[in-house]
């Protein structure tokens, strides 16, 4: 009887009751938003933040309300993640019939009044936007457009972007990822190898810093620059 309680809701449930509900809405709630995907987590649409609301609200409900079914909670939750996906579907077949559109508020420098308006933003809120991609006048902004996500991109005039490395006739500089050599003591030898050195050459360089044994090293790793990160 108290596993019927547990899972169909009843006046009083013990403790572990409650400690089961938590652990397997948890679960649920884990495999749900897995199932639908990276455009849940990130938020991309009107959909997306109805389906995140409306899950925790039903867990949340489910997990302190002793006499709110469990297995009904568990069945909304698997729902409302199956609409999402459906959702996300006809999204990528038909964007404009699902999803809201870019709104432009900004166009040649001049703000859209009428944009503005039908998306509800303020100049305080546009202004701070501005401020945030680091716009700080307006004569700087050639574009500005209001996202589906909420967010504002903005697209400054070409007379006010910084001078790049092709227009000074520099040659390009890469950008790449530090490759770690050691972490907590022990040596990454596949690194090592991949980047065609070897361990006498990191023992070689970490005795010009002072560290007589690689054991005393919590982190080295080779900067794309091509100096030697040491932190013990």
């Amino acid at each position: 009887m108290e596993w019927q309680a547990v899972f169909n809701g009843a006046k009083e449930i013990p403790l572990w009751g409650f400690a089961v509900r938590a652990a397997l809405l948890y679960f649920a709630l884990i495999i749900g938003v897995r199932w639908m995907g990276h455009r849940e987590v990130g938020i991309l649409a009107g959909y997306n933040y109805l389906t995140a609301a409306g899950i925790m609200s039903v867990a949340a409900v489910r997990m302190v309300s002793p006499e709110a079914s469990l297995t009904s909670a568990l069945v909304i939750v698997f729902a409302y993640a199956l609409v999402n996906v459906f959702f996300s579907y006809l999204d990528i077949k038909w964007p404009k019939l699902i999803d809201r559109a870019p709104v432009i508020l900004i166009e040649n420098g001049l703000i859209h009044k009428k944009n503005m308006l039908d998306s509800h933003v303020t100049i305080d809120n546009l202004l701070g936007q501005l401020r945030l991609k680091g716009a700080h006048n307006l004569s700087e902004v050639a574009f500005a457009i209001l996202e589906p996500t909420g967010k504002i991109s903005v697209f400054k005039k070409s007379n006010t972007l910084p001078v790049t490395r092709k227009q000074m006739n520099l040659p390009a500089k890469f950008a790449a990822l530090p490759a770690l050599l050691v972490h907590d003591g022990q040596v990454d030898g596949e690194n090592l190898t991949s980047l065609g050195l070897n361990l006498n050459w990191l023992k070689d360089r970490l005795a010009e810093q002072g560290f007589g044994r690689v054991e005393d090293v919590f982190l080295v790793a080779l900067q794309p620059d091509g100096t030697l990160y040491v932190s013990s």
